[in-house]
């Protein structure tokens, strides 16, 4: 149902007033109390933004991290009518204003999108799961991944070390971040490049380790095929443990 255009105006020039502090004589309101609105308004956001992003919260500290939160809460115009998709508007914005670079913390952005990443595979959809047994053939069966999973790449290693120690590491990091099927419970994985190759691979594809070994030994220079199935082996039994790798599929 849409709103009448003057509720709607009295809405958004209040929220303008919530996140900016300026009054424009809004109709109905109290002298003197308005101002506890905004009050409240901006503890709500505070305290999700630092429930969102606790790491960044202790990286920059209390002073530099209030005034990121204040300067996206004054001009950054959240769109978002779902409270915990805030801290996404809140990485976009800054990501979008280059504010790391501004501020000399090139790993902002990096640091933010992980955080961030953790909290929307949390929260992401169900998906719908393979049907798989528990035994098989670890090269030569197609495997159930888990589909509740997504692969990042960063620049900084921000999910590996602390923050202000990564600004001489910039390189390019993969992390797979994945949801327990047991527990519901979000963990990652720091990964290499050809790791991520394979897995995506798999992902993609939906074909057994074989079929892919060809492209894999010529990525890696790996030539010894016993070497090389003993890698994947250990690689597929280690995303078996983590329950990236649920079984194999049923045919």
């Amino acid at each position: 149902m849409h709103l009448h255009k003057e509720t709607a105006r009295i809405q958004e020039q209040f929220g303008t007033y919530c996140r900016t502090g300026v009054e424009t004589g809004l109709p109905g309101v109290t002298p003197g109390r308005i101002h506890h609105y905004r009050r409240l308004v901006n503890k709500v956001v505070r305290d999700a933004l630092d429930s969102a992003f606790p790491i960044s919260h202790a990286a920059f500290g209390e002073e530099a991290w209030d005034l990121l939160v204040q300067d996206f809460f004054v001009h950054g115009e959240p769109k978002s009518p779902q409270l915990w998709r805030l801290p996404f508007e809140f990485y976009r914005y800054h990501a979008n204003r280059k504010t790391g670079k501004q501020i000399l913390k090139p790993y902002l952005d990096d640091l933010l999108y992980f955080e961030w990443m953790e909290i929307e595979v949390y929260n992401m959809p169900d998906r719908t799961f393979p049907v798989y047994d528990a035994r098989g053939d670890l090269l030569g069966d197609r495997l159930a991944l888990n589909p509740e999973l997504e692969i990042i790449r960063l620049e900084y290693p921000v999910h590996m070390h602390p923050a202000a120690e990564t600004p001489g590491m910039k390189g390019e990091f993969f992390v797979l971040i994945y949801r327990s099927p047991e527990t519901g419970y979000v963990h990652f994985m720091d990964l290499p490049a050809i790791n991520i190759f394979i897995l995506s691979s798999l992902l993609e594809e939906d074909i057994p380790v074989n079929e892919i070994k060809g492209e894999i030994a010529r990525t890696t220079g790996i030539e010894s095929g016993r070497y090389l199935d003993d890698v994947l082996k250990k690689f597929i039994g280690d995303l078996m443990e983590k329950r990236v790798i649920l079984g194999f599929k049923k045919e």
